[in-house]
């Protein structure tokens, strides 16, 4: 990956490591379905690309026990010192760390049962390459489990609180964001079958996270999500920026708890020799 792209993440990881949870993650939703879609047992070598702080590596490690390896790779590692904690804190010893670029990892060929991915494969520029290069290091037998974004209109986390803000601002919302460039049915299956894969599988995810805490929700996504935009803000013009935002959910809002609908597509293939 290219010097500028490694920056953009440095920079994206800052924002991401101050508003991290720790230990488990309070919606811990996608990380039981890809531990679940991709069949993942105790005692087996797992590989977790593009871990950031630490999902679904985290979840992935609790679930095993302590019987198995879980390697976190990340490009920075500053987003890895938030997924130490993570692991420190819950005494999960199985876990390792390493930065490295997913699609030029620093592994033999043929070491993992099972390699992961939650929200990564959506930004390499040759997404073909990475998933080769994660065969590469299955062992016979080995799956991967990707998991991108579905598409942008049906996912209120991002275009309920960008468009709240782009209107408080009187910006323009602006393109789709690129985590949802691999929306469209069939895209991420053609990207594993085309780097070797067998008996590819794609299908959609779909669930809703209760959110109790409407004020905590809306304050950590500002402070993810839109730093550049709040970084000169006055408290009281956060303030407000604030309540638009919470304003904007009010559609989501079941007897003052949020009901917010997130849709994702899981793709998998396994390396049959």
């Amino acid at each position: 990956m290219s010097i500028s792209a490694k920056d953009h993440w440095q920079e994206r990881g800052k924002a991401w490591t101050a508003t991290a949870v720790q230990g488990i993650s309070a919606d811990d939703t996608f990380n039981q379905m890809i531990i679940a879609e991709a069949g993942i047992q105790a005692g087996e070598k797992i590989l977790d690309l593009a871990s950031g702080t630490g999902n679904p590596a985290v979840s992935i490690a609790h679930s095993m026990k302590g019987d198995g390896d879980v390697i976190c790779a990340d490009l920075t590692q500053l987003m890895l010192k938030t997924a130490r904690q993570r692991a420190e804190k819950l005494s999960l010893g199985i876990m390792s760390f390493t930065a490295a670029d997913m699609a030029a990892l620093p592994f033999e060929d043929g070491q993992f049962d099972a390699i992961t991915c939650r929200f990564g494969i959506m930004f390499p520029e040759d997404k073909v390459a990475v998933a080769r290069e994660a065969k590469r290091v299955l062992k016979p037998g080995g799956r991967v489990a990707y998991i991108v974004w579905g598409a942008y209109k049906e996912n209120p986390p991002f275009h309920v609180s960008r468009r709240a803000v782009a209107k408080f601002l009187g910006t323009d919302e602006g393109p789709i964001p690129g985590r949802h460039s691999l929306s469209a049915s069939g895209t991420l299956r053609e990207i594993l079958q085309e780097a070797g894969l067998e008996n590819v599988e794609e299908r959609e995810l779909r669930y809703k996270n209760r959110v109790d805490d409407i004020d905590d929700y809306v304050t950590r996504n500002l402070n993810r999500s839109f730093v550049e935009e709040t970084k000169d803000m006055t408290d009281a013009a956060f303030v407000l920026l604030k309540a638009a935002v919470i304003e904007a959910w009010l559609p989501f809002n079941e007897d003052g708890v949020l009901q917010v609908p997130n849709y994702a597509r899981l793709g998998i293939g396994w390396k049959t020799y």
